[in-house]
């Protein structure tokens, strides 16, 4: 077992009823990160790296709103995909890089999460809390992962974001549950300590030296080593 020192778990103070996840580098992630789809896209049409890099940095001075809706998000990116296109000189490129290499569309499931939510399910009630454009909430079916939870808040539908207390109290109220028989696991550590002043026990998730399954071991929330 991975465990605190001697390898043992950690025991917590308070017993945990309540689990809520991340959703983006937790349960998630894309194999290929953003830039680095639309460079492949691009390069396959012909452009130079050169063009593509002007392209993006055009984009980049479009201001990023707070989006809390499909179609607002859909029009933030067809206005930065489309200033691309036009700086590339093909107008039509637009529609097609937003096909193409948005982000929901490349979601993949980390291998150990179904595992861990079907053994986690029979114990805890399960949430996510996560800062993400309305597509994502497509991603959890699309990936057959939603019925694991009993509420999913995404900052896009309730109009603010981790670290704000509030995020974390809204998901709190939706489980009707208590803070300090609840964890939250998430790959930033600012979103952590965001938890910690909400009254919720955060446990920072760092992929490069365990996944998800070997990070609940630690906590004795999960017996079965169910590492991918």
């Amino acid at each position: 077992m991975i465990g605190g020192q001697n390898g043992k778990a950690i025991k917590l103070k308070k017993e945990v009823r309540w689990i809520f996840f991340d959703a983006g580098g937790v349960l998630f992630d894309t194999r290929v990160k953003l830039g680095e789809r639309v460079q492949e896209f691009l390069m396959k049409k012909g452009y130079s790296l050169s063009e593509i890099e002007k392209s993006i940095i055009a984009a980049k001075g479009i201001q990023t709103p707070f989006v809390t809706s499909f179609q607002e998000e859909e029009d933030f990116y067809k206005r930065f995909y489309g200033t691309m296109a036009r700086e590339l000189g093909d107008k039509a490129l637009g529609d097609e890089l937003f096909s193409e290499t948005h982000y929901a569309a490349h979601c993949e499931l980390y291998p150990e999460v179904i595992p861990v939510l079907e053994e986690l399910s029979r114990n805890y009630e399960l949430a996510v809390i996560s800062n993400a454009m309305p597509s994502m909430d497509q991603v959890f079916s699309r990936l057959g992962i939603r019925h694991y939870f009993k509420t999913i808040i995404l900052s896009a539908f309730v109009h603010t974001e981790k670290p704000d207390p509030a995020i974390y109290q809204k998901a709190l109220d939706c489980m009707n549950a208590k803070g300090e028989e609840s964890v939250f696991i998430d790959d930033k550590l600012i979103n952590i300590e965001g938890a910690g002043r909400s009254g919720i026990k955060g446990f920072h998730l760092d992929r490069s030296g365990m996944d998800l399954a070997a990070l609940l071991m630690k906590y004795n929330l999960l017996q079965k080593n169910l590492s991918g």
